[in-house]
């Protein structure tokens, strides 16, 4: 048997990385702990309970983030990656071989401005688009944009009708075939209400999505996006219940209209923000594939969530922008860590106005950095086994189910 050299020789079968130093009881840790609060004047001489009670902080949705985690805090058996639940990631691969999505954000009513923009992303690494335009400047954006390897997603408000006609052209035009084409239309009825307070038909989506399944295999028809409620001051729980709830509703539209629950569920997109708490972010982006594994539990589908995670606007700041670089930074690599399928890091001054083809560049280079010279996506989901975050997500999925519920 190989052996390695110490001063005892040890079976490499059982080698263990500590064995030349004593073994470090919870007790002995307390005992620490204490000390340093009575030193710093926040644990009474008298206090005879758990010192590191003193040190548990609460998030929102009321969940204990601990000081300490040990096997003991595990929750169980977290599944298998590209298996139900799917916490541990929706393909059994990961994104070893292809790293995300990387999604960049376009908007504006210049379609020849917004084109630029596109087409400088798409040299520099984007690889696909998401696109806020007025459905009649869609083709002018698109120009010369090769759609058969850039996915587009759309973001057409309202007008998600007229946009995904005017892109269905383009795929005729440029003699796409239609079992080729990919896109994500984003219809979401739900997502315009919450954020404009007027009232959600759910039918011309389902409707839209019927007459989408049947010819063009890879397209999704209807985002459920959590931005709106988000963006509105929701907490992680509430986020996810209120996007979980939402793709319920949207299936139960679609099944209305004619389609079975499977291919319902391939017409969906979720849409989930990303923040500068990395461990809260991962924890949400897995827990969010395992309400819905449940719900596909339920409802009698296999396939699992597909998820677009966006850096929070909300957490950039219009003064000093420069700092956002790092927020979205730290956004991103959770994002990744927690196995979103695509990623969109908004550029650092994108609170101020419009931004500018530096600020572009800054927020690709970012996946790119962590992509190809981190080797993010080069592990299949790294925080596996974490007893913090396989703990942090349990928490959370339960909250988040009694949000939903």
């Amino acid at each position: 048997m190989t052996e390695v050299a110490g001063p005892e020789s040890v079976p490499i079968s059982e080698l263990d990385l500590a064995a030349e130093f004593p073994q470090a009881t919870r007790e002995q840790w307390q005992e620490l702990v204490a000390g340093v609060l009575r030193k710093s004047g926040k644990l009474p001489e008298d206090f005879t309970g758990a010192p590191e009670s003193k040190l548990v902080t609460r998030t929102y949705d009321g969940i204990e983030i601990q000081p300490l985690y040990t096997a003991e805090d595990a929750p169980g058996d977290s599944g298998f990656p590209g298996l139900p639940p799917y916490v541990r990631g929706a393909r059994p691969d990961g994104q070893v071989s292809t790293g995300w999505d990387v999604r960049a954000r376009f908007t504006g009513d210049d379609a020849r401005a917004v084109n630029k923009a596109i087409l400088a992303d798409l040299e520099g690494g984007v690889t696909s688009i998401w696109l806020s335009v007025p459905p009649a400047a869609l083709a002018d954006a698109l120009n010369e944009v090769y759609l058969d390897l850039a996915q587009v997603v759309l973001d057409a408000g309202a007008e998600y009708e007229a946009a995904a006609d005017a892109l269905f052209e383009l795929f005729d035009e440029r003699e796409i075939p239609a079992s080729e084409a990919a896109a994500v239309l984003g219809a979401d009825p739900l997502g315009l209400a919450a954020r404009s307070g007027a009232a959600a038909d759910l039918g011309p989506a389902a409707a839209l999505a019927a007459r989408v399944a049947g010819k063009y295999p890879k397209v999704r028809t209807i985002v459920a996006d959590g931005l709106p409620f988000h963006e509105a001051g929701g907490s992680d729980a509430q986020e996810l219940g209120a996007v979980v709830a939402a793709g319920v509703a949207y299936l139960r539209a679609q099944t209305d209209a004619g389609l079975d629950a499977e291919t319902a569920a391939g017409q969906l997109e979720f849409r989930i923000a990303a923040t500068a708490d990395q461990f809260s972010t991962i924890a949400k982006l897995r827990a969010a594939r395992r309400l819905w594994a449940r719900v596909a539990e339920v409802c009698g589908f296999s396939s699992p969530m597909r998820q677009h995670a966006v850096t929070s606007p909300a957490m950039l700041t219009q003064r000093d922008p420069w700092v956002n670089m790092l927020r979205t930074t730290v956004a991103c690599f959770g994002a990744g860590v927690g196995g979103a399928d695509a990623v969109t890091v908004l550029p650092f001054d994108a609170a101020i106005g419009k931004p500018d083809a530096f600020s572009a560049r800054i927020a690709r280079n970012t996946h790119a950095v962590l992509l190809e010279e981190s080797k993010l996506a080069g592990v299949v989901d790294p925080a596996g086994g974490s007893w913090y975050v396989e703990k942090l997500t349990d928490d959370l999925a339960h909250a988040a189910w009694a949000e939903f519920t």
